[in-house]
């Protein structure tokens, strides 16, 4: 079983794509998709109720992130929250950690080549990134490998909609159909790898 979580929209943002994403995909009984709220409460809350209650092999972490050109999976989530933007409960986070006296980072352990290959061998874009911010997303990461560190787990970042873009200036975009393969395709290595097929 795979758990996917995905988080709802924020700021100014009326959609958050990687649950526009999430709630596309296909509704299979090994994946298990859930939503953590956007706020710091919430995803330490949430998430350690859905690994309990799921019970996953593996754990995948959907977000969005304006101002990316393309999907990007994320290497390592840092012990620190801090950003001037307001989460959904309305909370302002300045050099927190995500866990007090916690180590200082965490680094994925989802198989990132084979994803990276697979995906680019789909003629669909992809690239790693050392930085999942300092907002819910990295805490979320953070959070999946502290709290089941046996457990692989990872963060994949998304880009904006063009819908989401047209309400901006000059930030770039990517479609809702390609974004959903990418993540289609991610699921399918992170099975077969599961499974010891790659």
């Amino acid at each position: 079983m795979i758990l996917v979580t995905f988080f709802d929209p924020f700021g100014n943002h009326l959609v958050n794509v990687s649950q526009e994403v999430a709630t596309r995909l296909p509704r299979l009984d090994d994946v298990a998709i859930k939503e953590l709220h956007t706020s710091k409460q919430d995803v330490e809350e949430q998430l350690p109720q859905w690994i309990a209650q799921v019970k996953p092999d593996a754990i995948l972490g959907l977000g969005q992130a304006q101002g990316r050109s393309v999907p990007t999976l994320e290497r390592i989530g840092i012990n620190l929250i801090d950003s001037p933007l307001k989460d959904n409960r309305n909370a302002i986070h300045t050099e927190e950690p995500v866990v007090r006296e916690g180590p200082s980072a965490y680094f994925s352990t989802l198989p990132l080549g084979p994803i990276l290959t697979e995906v680019h061998d789909h003629n669909l874009p992809l690239e790693l990134s050392l930085s999942a911010g300092t907002f819910m997303c990295n805490q979320a990461l953070y959070l999946m490998r502290h709290s089941a560190p046996d457990i692989p787990a990872g963060f994949l970042h998304l880009p904006v909609l063009p819908s989401q873009a047209a309400q901006m200036s000059h930030v770039p975009s990517m479609g809702l159909d390609d974004q959903i393969a990418v993540v289609r395709i991610t699921l399918d290595v992170m099975k077969k790898w599961l499974n010891h097929e790659v």
